[in-house]
């Protein structure tokens, strides 16, 4: 058979692919919230077209790929049977590497095949045997195949991006600054804070031996842009303005414009500032927090939410291209960034010490933030971390990861009634992931010594915000309540300075006091508009935090109010009717701009001490209080509001002064 006969075969086996993902798309689209289907079928009716163009090139090069590998095998062949059925082969093969680089696809797969044990497919090797097979194909096709195949893969192999070798750090007077975080990481879930699983952060555990775990510190909003801008402002979320993640242009443009956000200080003394992160961190795309340089995922717009559709319908494209490395990659799978379950933490690692590597050649001393996604839902982690903790025979919801459905998210949450072994596998998945962000921190510290700069560089290993599973009176996520416990603010913090030996602050704290203290350490004037205060300083009075914004309802999956105070809640309607697109903002999801201050207003508030913690959740009639004694109620299960304890009335004087 010729070439050019196998070629066009090819060429019809997946255009009928292409055509039967695009059906898919269409049809997944009419089962999304009305009002966001009438956009793509209307004003961003083009966009969701070339967003389908912009994959049949994937599709091009897996015919053009099947054709080089196997028209040597079918020189003899007669009829079309042969080549779709070398061609289903050689992508059977294609599975084993496919599904070892990114293993959350696995998900995608178990849904539609329940019947598939994917973890049998690792445990037993045959992921391995069919990448052995697979690269035997590939070799056997490139020594082979004379000239087309070669041709093929080096055609290819020129966009992919090769790595630069690092440089060598000489001794510098100016101290550097490393932030390592991960997204949602619970302060529990730590071995040296007691975790249940000793061998949970082993790289971490030794890091902490070096550096001083500050045990009492937490987050005033638990949700990613929130958080991160009162991080590096120094300044409570009432002050900076961003109080949820879908920010007015004129907000973002307030921050664009803040010449006293942390990164901006540091640039114009001297330093290079960047930040190195994937879907988890687009808040940095979003708002510009003054960081020189940004690797990071594209803001979730409109359009960026489309193409991501898009490419969900086409599984075939991020199966066998979502861990191809460099531009290649970024062609083939458009929007790949966006992709939870194509997060490869190790492709930041490069891009953030291809900028320390920059750094150390200009010789400027450099402040980095590498933001990663593991412990964010769904829960990604990847392979072998993957299988660490999970009962690999579980057969129920959320097997390989936590399926979360939009519909479910903008008009529900999360159930609040999951079998507890369902509960339990989740919370097997989420340590799956804090193992796998724990690697990746023994990787950086480790690129960090080896280019000599462990001794002039200030380290810091922590996360935007702390999570939900199931604690008593919460579901899933972050920042929706203030029930069960500190979960969801409280946060693992560990800061290593040259110089100091290893220590365990258990002083109350906040994330309003890492801006002054980073400050101060590298000899900034620390200035005047930050609300917090040095950690080397006195505990903090207080801590104060407020809930997120909720795509949906909050009644719904609130389980710790009573039948009356659920009936007296002061809340919104969700997503759909409180979000629309604003096309003059780079097509950003926003807030409408006439419910800006009833979302605000709505928000429960909490304060905390030492001792004490009272939550206010808004209510028509009164506020709905609950107050505790932390100190030996930390589960939050004896609520001591309306008893007469003066706590009470001065917990709730000091709220009243962020309710505006």
């Amino acid at each position: 058979m010729s070439v050019r006969r196998i070629a066009l075969i090819n060429a019809l086996l997946f255009g009928a692919l292409y055509l039967a993902s695009v059906v898919a798309f269409v049809s997944l689209s009419e089962h999304i919230e009305a009002r966001f289907a009438a956009l793509a079928r209307g004003p961003y009716l083009w966009t969701a077209i070339s967003a389908q163009l912009r994959v049949l090139p994937a599709y091009v090069v897996m015919a053009l790929v099947a054709t080089a590998l196997t028209w040597k095998l079918l020189a003899g062949a007669r009829g079309v049977f042969p080549v779709l059925a070398s061609t289903c082969a050689l992508f059977v093969c294609a599975l084993g590497p496919a599904l070892k680089a990114a293993p959350g696809l696995f998900d995608t797969f178990a849904r539609k095949l329940p019947w598939l044990d994917v973890y049998a497919l690792s445990r037993w090797h045959v992921l391995d045997a069919l990448t052995v097979v697979f690269v035997a194909l590939l070799s056997f096709a490139v020594w082979s195949s004379g000239r087309l195949a070669p041709a093929v893969l080096v055609g290819l192999a020129l966009m992919v991006d090769a790595p630069a070798s690092p440089s060598r750090a000489a001794p510098s007077s100016k101290k550097n600054v490393l932030i390592i975080a991960t997204d949602s990481w619970r302060f529990d879930r730590v071995g040296v804070h007691g975790a249940a699983r000793s061998d949970l952060t082993p790289n971490i555990d030794a890091f902490s031996r070096t550096a001083t775990d500050f045990t009492n510190l937490h987050v005033a909003t638990a949700s990613t842009l929130e958080s991160w801008v009162t991080l590096l402002s120094g300044r409570w979320p009432s002050t900076h303005g961003i109080r949820s993640m879908y920010p007015s242009r004129e907000e973002v443009a307030a921050i664009d414009a803040d010449p006293t956000m942390l990164p901006r200080l540091l640039a114009r003394a001297g330093y290079d500032t960047f930040v190195s992160s994937d879907w988890a961190g687009n808040c940095f795309d979003l708002v510009d927090l003054g960081f020189t340089k940004r690797h990071v995922g594209p803001v979730q717009n409109f359009e960026a939410l489309i193409l991501e559709a898009t490419v969900r319908a086409h599984p075939l494209v991020p199966l066998f291209f979502g861990s191809t490395p460099g531009r290649l990659g970024d062609v083939l799978v458009p929007g790949r960034e966006a992709l939870s379950s194509l997060a490869r933490p190790e492709v930041l690692v490069d891009q953030l010490f291809a900028d320390v590597d920059a750094s150390v050649r200009a010789h400027r001393p450099f402040f980095g933030l590498l933001f990663v996604s593991p412990t964010h839902l769904p829960y990604n982690a990847r392979h072998p971390f993957n299988e660490k903790y999970v009962d690999v025979n579980y057969r129920g919801a959320h097997r390989y990861q936590v399926e979360v459905s939009a519909h479910e998210l903008i008009t529900t949450g999360f159930s609040p009634t999951v079998p507890r072994e369902t509960i339990e596998h989740i919370r097997a998945l989420y340590d799956d992931a804090v193992s796998d962000f724990d690697a990746t921190v023994g990787d950086v510290l480790a690129q960090l010594d080896a280019r000599g700069l462990g001794d002039d560089t200030i380290v810091i290993v922590t996360t935007d915000h702390g999570e939900d599973l199931y604690d008593e009176g919460s579901t899933l996520g972050h920042g929706t309540n203030f029930f069960g416990g500190d979960q969801s603010t409280h946060i693992p913090f560990f800061m290593r300075v040259p110089g100091r030996a290893p220590a365990v602050n258990s002083r109350l704290s906040r994330t309003i006091d890492v801006a002054p203290t980073l400050s101060s350490l590298l000899g900034l004037e620390v200035p005047a508009v930050f609300e917090g205060s040095s950690l080397d300083g006195p505990p903090a009075e207080f801590v104060y935090a407020e809930t997120c914004y909720l795509f949906f309802p909050k009644s719904k999956a609130m389980t710790g109010l009573s039948e009356a105070e659920r009936a007296d809640l002061v809340e919104l309607a969700g997503a759909a009717d409180t979000l629309e697109v604003d096309a003059a903002f780079r097509h950003n999801l926003v807030l409408k701009p006439e419910l800006r201050a009833q979302v605000i207003a709505a928000k429960d508030r909490m304060v905390r001490t030492e001792r004490w913690k009272l939550i206010e959740i808004p209510g028509r009639t009164r506020p709905i209080r609950r107050l505790y004694d932390v100190s030996v109620d930390p589960f939050q299960r004896v609520n001591l509001a309306g008893t007469g304890l003066d706590i009470e009335d001065q917990l709730a004087s000091r709220l009243s002064a962020f309710s505006r």
